[in-house]
C-alpha cells in the first residue's frame, strides 16, 4: 500500500493541491488560503514540541510519569564524553552496568529516538552490554534503558482527536515445534511474506515436539510480527481508557500509541508515535486500504479546519 499515492488520491478527492518536495519526504497541501504539511508520516496536527516529546522515548516516559500514567520505564544514557550539565549522572557505562544489575541482568537497550524496532536489543550478560553500548553510540546521541518486561501482547491504537480509529494486536515471532519441521519452515508458516526469503539464524534446527521458540522478542511488523483483531472486550476497554488518558493529558491529536499487556495482566503504555503508519498493518486486514484511506482522509480534513471549527 503506497502512502504517497493514497495521500494524492485523498487530496484530489477533497480539492486540495498536493505537491511532493524534498525527494517526496515533504508533502505540501494547499486549499483556499491555507498551507499544511506532511513530513514522512507526520501530519500537521500535533504541536512541534509535543511531536519532539513523542519522538524521544525518555522524554515521553517522563511526561507520562508526571501525569501518573502507567508506562514502561525508560532511563536515558549519554556518551561518556558528554559533559553537559543535563548529562550529569547518566553519561557513563558504569550507570548502565548498575542499571543492568539492578534489573537482575535482564534489560533492553535501544536508540532513544529510534523506530520500527530498529536498534533494540535484549541484554542478559555484561559482554553484550558493553558491545551493544559501543555499537549504539556510533550513530546515536542518546540511548534508552528499560527493564525486560514479560509481554504477552502488544497493541497499536490509532487515535484522532480523542476518537479511537483502529486497534489491533501484534504477535511477535514465536513458534512451537512439531518434531520434524525446521525452524525456518515453522517461521515461514508463521509469517510467509516476511520469512520466506529471509536468512534465519539456526534455520535448519528442528525443534522437538512442543518446544516453544521465541524467535524475536520485538512486536514490530517490520521485524516479522503479525497482527490480530480479535481482542477481548475487557482488554479493549482498558486499552481505550488508557489511550484516551494519554491524549487528554498531553493534547495529542493524531498518533499511534503502543500499549502492552504483561503476563501478570498489567496494561502499560509503551510509547507514542508522532508519525502514523497504518498502511503496513492494513495489508493484513480485510478492507485495509479503505480503513487506512478513511483515517488519513479525516486527518487531512482536520488539518484544514479553522481553530473555531474544532
Amino acid at each position: 500500500m503506497e502512502f504517497n499515492k493514497m495521500i494524492k488520491e485523498i487530496c484530489d478527492k477533497n480539492n486540495i493541491k498536493c505537491t511532493f518536495l524534498s525527494k517526496n519526504w515533504v508533502i505540501k497541501l494547499e486549499k483556499d488560503d491555507m498551507t499544511r504539511y506532511i513530513t514522512g508520516n507526520k501530519f500537521d496536527l500535533n504541536g512541534h514540541a509535543l511531536g519532539n516529546i513523542m519522538d524521544d522515548k525518555y522524554a515521553f516516559y517522563e511526561v507520562m510519569k508526571d501525569e501518573n500514567i502507567d508506562i514502561i520505564e525508560h532511563k536515558i544514557l549519554y556518551k561518556n564524553d558528554n559533559k553537559n550539565e543535563y548529562a550529569k549522572d547518566c553519561n557513563s557505562y558504569e550507570v548502565a552496568l548498575n542499571y543492568f544489575y539492578k534489573n537482575n541482568c535482564n534489560i533492553v537497550l535501544k536508540s532513544n529516538c529510534g523506530a520500527c524496532g530498529n536498534e533494540v536489543f535484549h541484554i542478559t550478560d555484561e559482554k553484550s552490554l558493553y558491545e551493544t553500548l559501543d555499537n549504539l553510540f556510533i550513530n546515536n546521541f542518546s540511548i534508552s534503558m528499560c527493564p525486560f518486561y514479560k509481554i504477552k501482547n502488544e497493541y497499536r491504537v490509532i487515535i484522532l482527536d480523542d476518537e479511537i480509529k483502529l486497534i489491533y494486536g501484534k504477535i511477535n515471532p514465536k513458534v512451537i515445534g512439531d518434531g520434524f519441521s525446521t525452524l525456518k519452515e515453522l517461521l515461514i508458516k508463521f509469517n510467509y511474506s516476511y520469512y520466506n526469503n529471509k536468512a534465519i539464524k539456526n534455520e535448519n534446527y528442528i525443534p522437538s515436539k512442543g518446544e516453544e521458540i521465541n524467535y524475536d522478542f520485538r512486536f514490530n511488523l517490520s521485524q516479522g510480527s503479525k497482527i490480530f483483531l480479535d481482542i477481548k472486550e475487557d482488554i479493549k476497554k482498558e486499552i481505550t481508557e488508557l489511550t484516551k488518558k494519554v491524549t487528554k493529558t498531553t493534547g495529542i491529536r493524531f498518533s499511534s500509541i503502543d500499549i502492552v499487556e504483561l503476563y501478570d495482566s498489567s496494561i502499560l503504555v509503551m510509547e507514542a508515535n508522532s508519525g502514523v503508519t497504518i498502511n503496513k498493518a492494513c495489508n493484513f486486514i480485510d478492507d485495509g486500504y479503505d480503513i487506512a484511506y478513511k483515517i488519513y482522509e479525516q486527518a487531512i480534513q482536520k488539518m484544514f479546519w479553522r481553530d473555531y471549527e474544532r
